[in-house]
């Protein structure tokens, strides 16, 4: 007795209009990065339908290979990729089942810029998105930073525009020794100069919004000088600021004080 093949053809029927009725959509606004970060480039089929068994693939048209990310048959194909994208892209196979074709890019550097291309051949359907990566530029202080003896300053150092630099070294150092060492969130003072110890700090919880300022207490007349914050790893033609500090004797500040007393 044979069995009946109508309902499965019904089925594959409601599939395929399915497929075609649905839309490949991307973001039809740029997406904006800093050199380091990771971005999503968001794309999906609406209506919603289950791409796990179709091929994905991403590519830039203005590259040679072209490909940035293939997925296929279950698995990514790296043998065509782009060698600048290596270990850096993936797509997020679990929402595949949901139409989410999104790719992701760990790291962009200023070069991944471009328009990429989504396209799902075996539906004949493709999309296009633009990224922007930019660089954030270390920015010191042009005005000298002017204390009294045993005062606490703060040199100001910062990240234009602002980076998290969380997961980065900042190093702080003053006539080529360091004052300050921090990494992934931590101080590492064993290479801090003596003159230095116990007397300095960063502020680790505004280094989300690229504050890598220092703060220097109890001010000696030996701290005054040129000091330098840099991000050794920073993605960025700037890595370093440059900060002055002018340490003026305790007298000074009581010459001002009885002079005002004068004028009274």
């Amino acid at each position: 007795m044979k069995r009946s093949t109508g309902p499965i053809l019904i089925i594959i029927s409601l599939l395929m209009d399915a497929a075609l009725d649905s839309q490949l959509i991307c973001s039809h606004q740029p997406i904006t990065a800093l050199a380091g970060e990771d971005v999503i480039l968001p794309c999906h089929l609406e209506p919603p339908i289950s791409v796990s068994d179709e091929t994905v693939e991403w590519t830039r048209p203005d590259l040679d290979p072209k490909y940035i990310h293939v997925h296929r048959d279950g698995r990514f194909m790296f043998e065509n990729q782009n060698p600048s994208y290596n270990f850096r892209t993936r797509v997020f196979v679990d929402e595949l089942m949901t139409g989410n074709v999104s790719m992701k890019i760990f790291k962009v550097k200023v070069s991944d810029t471009g328009r990429y291309q989504c396209a799902l051949p075996s539906l004949q359907k493709e999309a296009s998105i633009q990224l922007i990566v930019g660089e954030s530029d270390v920015i010191g202080s042009d005005k000298p930073v002017t204390v009294t003896v045993g005062d606490n300053a703060i040199l100001p150092c910062y990240l234009e525009p602002p980076f998290d630099v969380r997961t980065l070294t900042v190093e702080w150092k003053r006539d080529g020794r360091f004052v300050h060492i921090s990494r992934h969130g931590k101080d590492y003072l064993d290479l801090q100069d003596e003159n230095f110890r116990g007397r300095t700090s960063v502020f680790h919880e505004e280094m989300i919004r690229g504050n890598i300022s220092l703060k220097l207490t109890n001010v000696t007349e030996l701290d005054a000088g040129s000091y330098t914050c840099n991000v050794p790893k920073l993605e960025s033609q700037v890595r370093r600021g440059f900060i002055n500090l002018t340490v003026e004797p305790v007298e000074n500040r009581n010459k001002g004080d009885q002079t005002d007393d004068i004028s009274k």
